[in-house]
């Protein structure tokens, strides 16, 4: 049942998405009937657009939850390891020494900084071994705020400050280029096939090694799945705040902890979420749109309140019974 409501809101909110658009006058209805300007624009625009948002969506969802499984925190996601803002800071990089390149080579840049940035900043919380799983994402925001830091400094030394500031823009209204989007779809299919061995190293390393899991490998797998992903969307669309933290956390609530049985579920719920997202970002001041990354972070940021004070009541009542 589950499901089959998920299925329908995510169907009604993908045609929504192909019909709302500054021309209000295009729709569906004009493509059925043979319009050639409605199939420009749906083919150009609003196609692109809506499998951007899925894929998006979908690919930081998944991201998200490999990283709470190998953290073995609730609280983790690219957002709040330093994933993020160290892709941006490679973005910067890129922008710095090689000016204006193709979108491929500044994926790869901010590939490189983000695996780096994540390695560095677990390679450190496992050397720290901290009880308390909301400080993760404290620290984690630490991190990224010095690398935010570091990428500021060096675009106002190279007068950069209006290529970081469009860098750190998160927005759906890129007139079809959404190339770089379609990057998701591989370390996704990886992520599927990894599925049971992800939910294995979230029992632990000793429960995985006995297993016969070779438990640094599928870490290793599962990071450079997280940055590539991160890297290619943050390049694509900028960033999209609190969905690799909050989609992972409300969809197991809903399907569990299995990542085998639940992964399609999960795409879908941050499909879902994130094209609401973009819907009122488009309705708010239509014609007109809003960055999405204001309506995600306005409402993402509620959500995540809830579930940081319910992790820290939680912790202190089970201190407590111990």
């Amino acid at each position: 049942m589950k499901r089959l409501i998920m299925s329908t809101t995510f169907l009604i909110l993908t045609l929504l998405s192909l019909e709302i658009g500054a021309m209000s006058e295009v729709g569906l209805s004009s493509l059925f009937s043979g319009d050639e300007m409605a199939r420009f624009i749906f083919l150009h625009s609003r196609l692109p657009r809506t499998l951007a948002v899925i894929l998006a969506a979908a690919g930081l969802s998944v991201a998200g939850l490999i990283m709470q499984s190998i953290s073995r925190n609730k609280f983790m996601s690219p957002t709040t390891a330093g994933t993020t803002d160290a892709a941006a800071l490679g973005l910067l990089i890129s922008f710095v020494f090689l000016g204006h390149m193709s979108g491929y080579i500044q994926a790869i840049f901010a590939f490189i900084f983000a695996l780096a940035g994540t390695l560095l900043f677990t390679a450190v919380i496992n050397r720290l071994k901290i009880r308390e799983v909301v400080y993760i994402p404290l620290l984690g925001m630490m991190y990224g705020g010095v690398l935010g830091a570091v990428a500021t400094t060096i675009a106002f030394q190279f007068e950069a400050q209006q290529v970081l500031n469009q860098f750190n823009m998160g927005t759906f209204a890129r007139l079809g280029n959404f190339d770089l989007v379609y990057v998701v779809i591989a370390p996704l299919v990886v992520a599927v096939i990894y599925a049971t061995r992800f939910s294995i190293i979230g029992l632990g390393e000793d429960f995985a090694k006995n297993l016969g899991l070779n438990y640094n490998r599928v870490v290793m797998v599962g990071l450079v799945i997280v940055s590539l992903i991160s890297a290619s969307t943050f390049v694509a669309v900028g960033p999209l705040p609190f969905v690799g933290l909050i989609i992972p956390n409300m969809a197991t609530s809903f399907y569990g902890d299995n990542l085998k049985k639940s992964i399609f579920d999960l795409m879908m719920f941050g499909a879902v979420f994130v094209l609401a997202c973009d819907i009122a970002s488009r309705l708010i001041i239509f014609p007109f749109e809003m960055n999405v990354s204001v309506t995600i972070s306005l409402v993402g940021g509620v959500i995540f309140m809830v579930y940081l004070i319910r992790g820290m009541y939680g912790g202190k009542k089970s201190r407590k019974a111990a």
